[in-house]
């Protein structure tokens, strides 16, 4: 981790973010970019006005306020340094990613709910669906000396050898304990034993040590993982998202996206490839027996 970006928006959750994207490189010997997306495209299709000054006077504004953040966050060992962009806050965020090699961005979110969430969703989620490195959401301030477990949820049928690649990145940046966590749901027949030794030979193969794994029984892997979010002691989570667009995501969702939205905690998140091949677990392709919604007899009217 060499290239940490934190888009700002000058509000107190950012500020947050900074500080955090701050602590994280000092540990890490990692410099900062702060990016802020002054958004200002419209001004300039109201043709009878002239916007040349207003947009102007709008850059400047923002310039000061990042120049403040860098003077303010810069040490002898950090270095830090600001830009401000003109096109909108996706759009320069993937742009500022590919550009300058970033590796981690960093960012504040306030979440979303209810209506707000169905028509709109938060940037963060956006952005996690979008950009190509990973992302941590920051919901609240949070010290990086407090990351000292993160809970990982996996899909064992998904899991990508690039995921627990920067899993093992993660766990080095933190130097932390993780929990990997299997929902089990009434179709898999798997036997819990062999994949949990399945599971260390491949956790080892990635350098991934100090790390526990247990599996959690539900109906739908959506409700297990919610529960074990609010109700585990972790200090993060750290998900792969599968970055649905279009009307896949209105009628899918994702799983990740509620969690960013939803979590008290931060939330790691990483786009995984789809072109990449799943890693195949022997247990899971062994496995026999019969799935146990398909034993319920089904009810016939007359």
């Amino acid at each position: 981790m060499k290239n940490i970006l934190v888009p700002v928006d000058f509000s107190e959750t950012s500020e947050a973010a900074a500080q955090f994207a701050i602590a994280l490189a000092r540990e890490n010997s990692a410099s900062v970019t702060l990016l802020n997306s002054a958004e200002i495209n419209y001004l300039v299709n109201y043709h009878f006005l002239d916007a040349k000054p207003m947009v102007t006077e709008v850059l400047a504004s923002a310039q000061r306020q990042i120049d403040r953040m860098v003077k303010e966050l810069e040490t002898d060992n950090v270095k830090v340094k600001g830009r401000v962009r003109s096109s909108g806050l996706l759009d320069s965020i993937k742009d500022e990613v590919e550009k300058s090699n970033i590796d981690l961005c960093i960012m504040g979110t306030t979440g979303s709910a209810g209506l707000e969430e169905f028509l709109i969703g938060s940037n963060t989620e956006r952005i996690v669906r979008h950009v190509s490195c990973p992302v941590i959401s920051i919901p609240q301030p949070t010290s990086t000396d407090q990351i000292k477990k993160i809970l990982v949820p996996v899909d064992l049928r998904e899991v990508r050898s690039s995921f627990l690649k920067q899993v093992g990145l993660l766990q080095k940046a933190f130097d932390c304990k993780l929990e990997f966590l299997w929902v089990k749901t009434p179709h898999n027949t798997e036997n819990e034993d062999a994949v949990a030794d399945e599971l260390k030979g491949i956790f080892s193969s990635f350098g991934i040590e100090n790390y526990s794994f247990f599996i959690v029984r539900s109906i739908f892997p959506s409700d297990g993982i919610f529960t074990e979010v609010a109700d585990s002691d972790a200090d993060m989570v750290a998900m792969a998202t599968h970055a649905r667009r279009g009307i896949a995501h209105w009628l899918f969702g994702s799983l990740t996206e509620d969690t960013v939205n939803h979590a008290n905690v931060p939330v790691w998140s990483f786009k995984i490839d789809k072109s990449e091949k799943a890693i195949q677990l022997n247990t899971f392709s062994k496995a026999g027996g019969t799935p146990e919604y398909r034993k319920i007899k089904p009810m016939i009217v007359l």
